[in-house]
């Protein structure tokens, strides 16, 4: 199925999720990386223990760019 093309409502959003866990340095992460059928990708995550650490969100053209930037965004908080 070609998720893409589905029609959705007037006002509504249709994605799709990417769900990684990025372990660094005894820590855990939850990042995830939503598709959207117009070509672009967001990102956002959190640390898997404390809910109020989390990762800023994250803008890019691919999913590779997105889970890199959120990545980057861990080990800098991580040295």
């Amino acid at each position: 199925m070609e998720w893409k093309s589905v029609k959705v409502p007037s006002g509504s959003k249709l994605f799709k999720a990417h769900n990684f866990t990025f372990m660094s340095k005894g820590h855990s992460w939850h990042l995830e990386v939503d598709e959207f059928s117009d070509g672009t990708f967001s990102g956002h995550g959190e640390h898997s223990t404390d809910r109020n650490s989390f990762v800023e969100s994250v803008s890019g053209k691919s999913l590779s760019d997105c889970l890199t930037a959120l990545i980057e965004r861990v080990q800098s908080r991580n040295p």
